[in-house]
């Protein structure tokens, strides 16, 4: 008899390995290809350029029902296991109390100490890992290690390989180690910001949240837009954070001869073509040689904007990456660049 508690915590791990463990293949596929379908998509569509984060969202919300519902219907695909008195509990049930929080299982088991040891370690590790991500590691390990050890410290032994409880102990630390860290690899890979001012209008408004591609061997071009920490000398002209995050145009690379002339851009006597057409400029500027491991830099507000021709050239080392897409409100999604 199929014991409808193991079967849920299958499907804890990945929607679909609960109805495999119950023979129902047609419907563990679905749950599966469903899920991570939905899932892969919705990542897609939040960080990819050309993806809606509205969509993603919903697509994230459909992932988490098929989740949600392929546990339900884990636990009502099985009959409870018989038992041969009250007071014989499921150990697969306290395995799934240690999968929910850690030394729950132990208490449902009445192994109190131990449970509550578990409790106060792996709570506390997954708070303390909130500020210290190098700790997510050890808190997703004691995790894994109470669940296993609860099915271990069971009073009744059960007649299941201990390959099973292998499996999930495994593969809740391998979920909870890529939930945990995802952030972290997010943070390091993008970089989020809000829009503070006007100086980039047309193109970016206040409030427009923007993602930026963080490469260190990423050379910006010609029009990329990008973020960058406002260099020393300008946070102190500009009377500012030199931490503050400032987003503006690449208009002048390493080099090359920039100067702003009779309301155009010139690039080595050339004028530049503008396709997303910025507001008009009034001020005269240059002409200038852009210094090695330096950018030309200026918001498509011209008027309007503390830029390279207030403050001076930017130095390379200063920039965060570029800017590829607008990412909320919902009416503003669209790629950057």
């Amino acid at each position: 008899m199929k014991d409808r508690w193991l079967a849920v915590n299958l499907s804890l791990l990945l929607p679909g390995l609960g109805q495999f463990y119950l023979n129902q293949v047609l419907k563990g596929a679905g749950f599966v290809l469903g899920f991570i379908t939905c899932l892969g998509w919705a990542v897609w569509s939040i960080l990819a350029a050309n993806g809606n984060t509205v969509t993603g969202l919903w697509l994230v919300a459909i992932a988490a029902t098929i989740y949600g519902f392929s546990l339900v219907d884990a636990h009502r695909g099985a009959q409870p296991v018989s038992i041969q008195s009250s007071k014989t509990k499921n150990v697969w049930y306290g395995v799934f109390l240690s999968q929910v929080l850690p030394g729950l299982g132990h208490l449902y088991l009445d192994r109190a100490l131990i449970g509550g040891l578990f409790l106060i370690l792996g709570v506390g590790l997954a708070l303390w890992a909130n500020t210290q991500s190098a700790l997510i590691p050890l808190a997703c390990s004691v995790w894994a290690v109470a669940t296993y050890h609860t099915f271990r410290s069971a009073a009744r032994k059960v007649a299941t390989s201990l390959g099973l409880i292998l499996l999930i102990s495994l593969g809740l630390l391998f979920t909870r180690l890529t939930l945990g860290m995802a952030p972290v690899w997010f943070s390091q890979a993008v970089e989020q910001c809000i829009v503070p001012s006007e100086s980039m209008l047309p193109t970016l408004k206040v409030s427009d949240r923007i993602f930026v591609r963080k490469a260190a061997d990423d050379r910006p071009k010609t029009g990329d837009i990008v973020v960058f920490r406002i260099p020393k000398e300008a946070a102190t002209l500009l009377r500012t954070s030199p931490d503050t995050l400032f987003v503006k145009r690449i208009i002048g690379l390493p080099g090359q001869q920039v100067q702003v002339s009779a309301g155009q851009v010139w690039i080595n006597q050339q004028p530049l073509a503008e396709p997303y057409g910025p507001m008009p400029v009034s001020y005269e500027w240059g002409p200038a040689i852009i210094p090695k491991n330096t950018y030309f830099v200026l918001g498509d507000n011209r008027d309007a904007s503390a830029d390279s021709h207030v403050w001076g050239f930017l130095p390379a080392a200063d920039l965060v990456g570029n800017a590829y897409k607008i990412y909320w409100p919902p009416s503003r999604i669209r790629p950057l660049n």
